[in-house]
């Protein structure tokens, strides 16, 4: 039995992380945080136990903590520990990524494309993951 990908979705928007749940839902499995902190703890938990997840969709205004600011202290996070950086894919309505640009793997609009979640999808995996 193949084993899925795992992905966290960090989004406020109970529409939004059901919309995005819905579309990648095919290729992985994955959990669900209303704000920044909430991901980080998340992210944190399944690099300490092991699982880390294989891609991170995130919002960018939240409430708590943006996602801006919930990137940089993933990556911050992930080269204190000497990790591999995961993808990260922001999610906006409107925002631009500005000084974090260099820091994710991609910029998706909302409402979200299927075309270009998985144009981005096959260019972070290449192409060794189903089309969604």
């Amino acid at each position: 039995m193949e084993t899925r990908l795992k992905a966290l979705i960090v989004d406020d928007s109970e529409l939004s992380r059901l919309m995005t749940g819905t579309i990648i839902g095919k290729v992985f499995s994955y959990d669900e945080a209303e704000n920044g902190l909430e991901g980080i703890s998340m992210h944190h938990k399944a690099v300490e136990s092991g699982m880390p997840y294989d891609i991170i969709f995130m919002d960018v205004v939240m409430p708590e903590m943006d996602g801006k600011e919930a990137v940089r202290k993933i990556r911050d996070y992930e080269a204190t520990i000497g990790i591999e950086n995961k993808p990260i894919i922001m999610i906006s309505a409107s925002e631009m990524l500005g000084d974090i640009e260099g820091l994710v793997n991609g910029l998706l609009r909302k409402p979200s494309s299927r075309a270009l979640l998985n144009e981005l999808l096959q260019n972070i995996f290449k192409g060794k993951i189903d089309p969604i």
